[in-house]
């Protein structure tokens, strides 16, 4: 039964225990009897249709349950055979397996009884073997036989059966005591003929007997002989290289040098080849460390006879002593420094000789490196034959160095001097054009000759210094080329000029074709009559009085006015030249610095300098060294464009603004359907702006020009801010005046679209004088909040109510 029938018996229940306390009568007891009856028998029917089929479920699941009862028993009893089985096949095993070791301890002991004899006999044979060979002077076959004797057992060489079974009749002796002869015997005929080989420079029969002794255990004495050996070949072929020639040409030493290297790498990597396979590759490094005592001994003797030869020490007393006795100013005009030639030539063959014991250096680490396996992912370092060695110590210790800088020095510093009285200024006057210019390259510009000079010669430090893999070379080098750029080129060259020229700067010199005096005096004197005769009647001491005196002190006055605007002309010319000097030499010196050793060869500093981190650390120093001098540049230029623009710009720019933003009176831009499209002020500024300034864009580099147009666009804004903050507006007029600020920006930033930011300010003043009066809000009389959403401001608040106040003609 469900719950729900539950719920309606405890229903009726209730019902008719409610019934009983009612009935009165025996007809109503009797009713209520038998409704409680059928009540029974339906309950009765319910619960037998209920328990049939639970009756029949339960009975099906017995009698599966029985059926697998039946089946898991006879699992078990298939179970308990398998396990009896299992049982019987473990007593089996362990008795296969107790047999097996049984049999293998067995073999073991024959096997190892067998090898035991085996060896006696090798033993014996190779000992009648050798025997013979000697006996015959086989010392090779000899060799391998000893070899084969020591790769035996000891147990089996050494044992007290050995000692029985191996002496006979012909050989009697114990086989540990005859064994220790022969060794001792060959290694002395190996000795011999290694000797007789190495003098004699047969080079097939060293190498032959080179080979044997590491057969008798004898690895030391071969390459102790072989080290030997090569210590005389390099000594003697670098005596060889230095006695050759009486006359050291220039680079002598250096290729001295270099052929030492080429002969000690020509030995570690070809003679590396048979120790490996000989004796082993871990025997380099004691071979290298010898070979490298003998190099570095021969190299020491090169260095201090290149010291002698080329006067070095000399020289610098000279170069001190020089220094010491002329002041700054005069090493231009006295001839008695040290030679440049002498100079240069040691600075030269100095770099080489560094530079071929940079790359030795490198590959001595290298092989350094292979032969003691490091790992090649760590950084490369010196190894200490060559950190301890003489030349080492010679380069880093003995002051060459500091030397060599000062040497570099004073070859900068002079060859400068020289280069300035050398200078050369190109003429301007096929670049003064009111028309633009196309220039091809940088070259095309007019700069001094300076630059190139300056070019050529810092490049050739660089090469120089560079090329010495010396890692405190070159960051000195980069240190003394900041104070030397710095204090020589920008301060005592290039400012100094441009402190010469800028009383020339004033507002009446216009950037015009140079003519030179001659050529004036001459078209002066064509178009003057009077002043031909004149000159003619000088000559004949003739003297003027009255009249004729005061014309001729005129047509004077006259000319040397015309000399003197030719000769300012001339100045701003060389004005600008040396403007250009300024701003090309920075693209020079970016090429000279990180394009050239950094991006055009990003292997040439690593390759140079492969020791631990320095190149990494050169790379920082050449990139702080470049943006030291492009900032002082920077601001070098900056003062001196800023000089050109106050002193000869400004005041044209100012006049030639004229009227412009303007209609009506000066504080009034009241434009009209007649004089809407009169754009003749806008006309007239164009034609004014680029009279005055296509010369200078033909004449100077771009940077630098870019430099004096952003003096003029800051003067521009600055002088257009307060005309426009001071105009009353009509619709119309706010149109026209949108579209003459507009233009007037075109016509001024051109191509340098970062100026025209400069004067969003002002197209903001236009753009707010020319919304509607339903654009502003008119309780806070700005712009509305929907239209200040739509535009990055740079004018704030009060500035946009006081800019929408402009209109006259808006509603309030």
């Amino acid at each position: 039964m469900d719950a729900l029938d539950l719920d309606k018996l405890s229903t009726n229940l209730a019902r008719y225990h409610t019934l009983l306390s009612k009935i009165t009568t025996v007809s109503q007891l009797t009713k209520l009897q038998s409704a409680i009856e059928n009540e029974q028998s339906s309950t009765a029917r319910q619960l037998d249709a209920f328990l049939q089929p639970s009756h029949t479920n339960t009975n099906q699941a017995v009698r599966t349950l029985e059926l697998n009862r039946a089946r898991l028993t006879q699992t078990l009893s298939k179970l308990h055979h398998a396990l009896e089985s299992v049982a019987e096949s473990k007593q089996l095993a362990l008795q296969v397996s107790t047999r097996i070791r049984a049999v293998d301890r067995e073999r073991q002991l024959v096997t190892r009884v067998l090898q035991f004899v085996s060896h006696v006999t090798s033993l014996r044979q190779n000992i009648f073997m050798v025997h013979q060979a000697i006996d015959r002077s086989d010392y090779k076959l000899a060799a391998a036989g000893i070899d084969t004797i020591l790769k035996l057992p000891e147990e089996s060489v050494y044992s007290e059966f050995a000692r029985r079974v191996v002496p006979s009749a012909e050989i009697p002796e114990d086989p540990q005591d005859l064994l220790k002869q022969w060794i001792n015997q060959l290694a002395q005929v190996f000795h011999d003929n290694f000797v007789k080989a190495a003098r004699e420079q047969d080079i097939t029969q060293l190498t032959a007997v080179f080979q044997l002794f590491p057969l008798i255990r004898k690895s030391d004495m071969g390459l102790d002989l072989y080290s030997k050996y090569v210590c005389d070949m390099i000594a003697t072929q670098s005596r060889k290289v230095m006695t050759s020639t009486t006359s050291k040409s220039p680079g002598f030493f250096a290729q001295a040098l270099l052929h030492l290297f080429k002969i000690v790498s020509t030995i570690i990597n070809e003679h590396s080849k048979i120790i490996a396979k000989y004796y082993g590759k871990q025997h380099m490094v004691h071979i290298m460390a010898k070979v490298q005592r003998e190099a570095d001994m021969q190299a020491g003797l090169v260095l201090d006879s290149f010291f002698e030869s080329r006067n070095f020490k000399e020289i610098l007393q000279d170069i001190r002593a020089f220094k010491e006795n002329v002041s700054p100013e005069e090493e231009g005009l006295t001839s008695n420094a040290p030679s440049m030639s002498e100079v240069s030539g040691i600075i030269n063959e100095s770099s080489s000789i560094l530079q071929n014991w940079s790359m030795y250096c490198r590959f001595f680490a290298l092989k350094w490196r292979e032969f003691s396996d490091q790992s090649s992912e760590d950084p490369l370092t010196l190894p200490a034959p060559i950190c301890d060695g003489i030349f080492y110590s010679k380069i880093h210790s003995s002051g060459f160095l500091s030397d060599l800088k000062k040497l570099n020095e004073f070859y900068l510093n002079r060859s400068f001097k020289k280069s300035l009285e050398l200078e050369e200024l190109p003429s301007l006057n096929e670049q003064i054009s009111k028309a633009p210019l196309k220039h091809d390259d940088i070259s095309s510009y007019g700069f001094s000759s300076i630059i190139e000079d300056l070019t050529v010669l810092i490049r050739s430090c660089l090469v120089v210094n560079v090329n010495t893999g010396e890692s405190t070379l070159l960051g000195q080098f980069l240190d003394m080329l900041v104070r030397f750029l710095q204090n020589e080129y920008l301060i005592r060259f290039l400012q100094h000029r441009l402190r010469q020229l800028q009383p020339r700067l004033t507002s009446n010199v216009v950037l015009k074709k140079y003519v030179p005096q001659t050529e004036s005096t001459m078209n002066s004197r064509a178009a003057s009559p009077g002043a031909v005769e004149q000159s003619k009647l000088s000559h004949l001491r003739f003297n003027f009085k009255g009249a004729a005196t005061s014309a001729f002190s005129n047509i004077q006055s006259n000319l040397q006015a015309v000399y003197a605007d030719e000769e300012t002309v001339l100045k701003l010319h060389q004005y600008l030249i040396y403007l250009n000097t300024l701003s090309i030499g920075c693209v020079f010196l970016q090429k000279l610095l990180t394009k050239e050793l950094l991006q055009d060869n990003p292997q040439l500093l690593p390759d140079n300098f492969p020791f631990g981190d320095k190149s990494q650390s050169l790379v920082k120093k050449i990139e702080a060294t470049e943006q030291t001098l492009l900032a002082q540049s920077s601001k070098l230029l900056q003062w001196g464009v800023r000089l050109l623009f106050d002193g000869v710009l400004q005041s044209k720019i100012q006049k030639i603004l004229g009227p412009l933003f303007t209609q009506g009176t000066e504080t009034e831009y009241l434009a009209s359907t007649a004089n809407f499209e009169d754009m003749s002020h806008l006309k007239q500024f164009s034609d004014g702006w680029l009279e005055t300034m296509n010369p200078y864009i033909n004449v100077l580099y771009k940077d630098c020009y870019a430099q004096l147009l952003t003096y003029a666009v800051d003067f521009l804004v600055a002088q257009i801010s307060p005309r426009l903050w001071s105009l009353k507006l009509n619709e119309l007029g706010s149109i026209k005046l949108d579209r003459e600020l507009g233009a007037l920006i075109a016509i001024v930033c051109g191509e340098h679209y970062l100026l025209r930011e400069k004067f969003t300010k002002l197209t903001q003043i236009v753009l707010i004088a020319g919304f509607e009066d339903d654009d502003f809000d008119s309780e806070t009389s700005d712009l509305k909040e929907e239209v200040i959403k739509g535009i990055s401001w740079v004018l704030n608040p009060t500035e946009r109510i006081r800019a929408g106040e402009l209109r006259v003609d808006r509603r309030h």
